[in-house]
């Protein structure tokens, strides 16, 4: 390193590289200071992120669920499965007993093949509980529909009041006709018919030929 003098012969010029040397940072000094690898700052790496996209919902909760309705794949929620409806032809009907007198007036009750129990009980196939207490709960009187004569009869059951077919006492099984009247308590019955000669649910062909 040169050495410069003054006029009075001395040192000047080693003040000021001393003083160059302070200011100017050291090669270490002027690299930036990184953490070493795998500290997990700067050099660890970053997960990707998109900003642009929500992130996906969760399944739905099975409790939050549409009642009455199931989704299918493409999320349309789907029909409520249908009942199975039952078959009629299970208990068909051959006919009718329509109350026109009485509790329950405008009532039709209807009537299947073998005998039919009249009764205001649960058990009775004819229930007629709508209030006349005359009326016995069990068979208070019986309707009944023989498919091979295709006929209908009337008889009396184990009711203390009696049974009438238009005013007339039965007293024991009798044939009825259609369009008759029958009288139990304080209830009268008008009596419809559907199978007979002219129909029948068993040979609905036959019939039809006739």
């Amino acid at each position: 390193m040169p050495v410069y003098r003054g006029p009075d012969g001395k040192i000047i010029e080693e003040k000021t590289n001393k003083g160059k040397e302070v200011n100017q940072p050291t090669e270490r000094a002027r690299k930036p200071m990184l953490p070493a690898p795998g500290s997990g700052r700067l050099d660890a790496p970053t997960q990707k992120m998109d900003v642009g996209r929500s992130p996906s919902p969760l399944p739905p909760d099975e409790k939050t669920r549409i009642i009455g309705g199931r989704r299918g794949q493409e999320g349309q929620r789907d029909m409520p499965e249908r009942a199975e409806k039952a078959d009629g032809m299970d208990d068909p009907v051959v006919g009718w007993l329509a109350i026109v007198e009485g509790p329950g007036k405008g009532n039709a009750l209807q009537l299947g093949y073998g005998s039919n129990a009249i009764g205001r009980g649960e058990t009775a196939r004819v229930n007629l509980d709508f209030g006349d207490d005359q009326i016995s709960r069990g068979g208070h009187a019986i309707v009944t529909y023989d498919p091979r004569g295709k006929k209908f009869y009337v008889q009396h059951g184990g009711g203390t009041n009696l049974t009438y077919l238009d005013d007339q006492p039965v007293l024991i099984p009798i044939e009825l006709p259609a369009l008759s009247h029958i009288s139990i308590g304080n209830t009268v019955l008008r009596f419809v018919p559907l199978c007979g000669e002219e129909f029948d649910w068993q040979n609905p062909e036959e019939s039809a030929e006739q």
